[in-house]
């Protein structure tokens, strides 16, 4: 038999249940935005980073080159 009180109480957890899956899809929807401009501004950051130590190697690989072709003692 459902008495008043069961009926009321269900009512009241079913509303909690929708007011938590609410909650919970604004905060993923909110955590994919935040996550996705982070992401953005990672790889940007990373990429000039990269290009930069890329540049920084190539000059160094050439300075060492030509110290070694100077500084040689073996005839080429």
């Amino acid at each position: 038999m459902v008495t008043w009180n069961t009926y009321y109480v269900e009512t009241q957890r079913r509303q909690d249940e929708i007011a938590y899956a609410m909650q919970d899809r604004y905060v993923r929807s909110v955590e994919e935005v935040c996550e996705s401009v982070f992401t953005r501004i990672s790889i940007k950051m990373l990429n000039s980073v990269g290009s930069k130590l890329v540049e920084w190697g190539s000059q160094l690989q050439c300075r060492c080159a030509e110290l070694a072709m100077t500084s040689s003692k073996r005839a080429i």
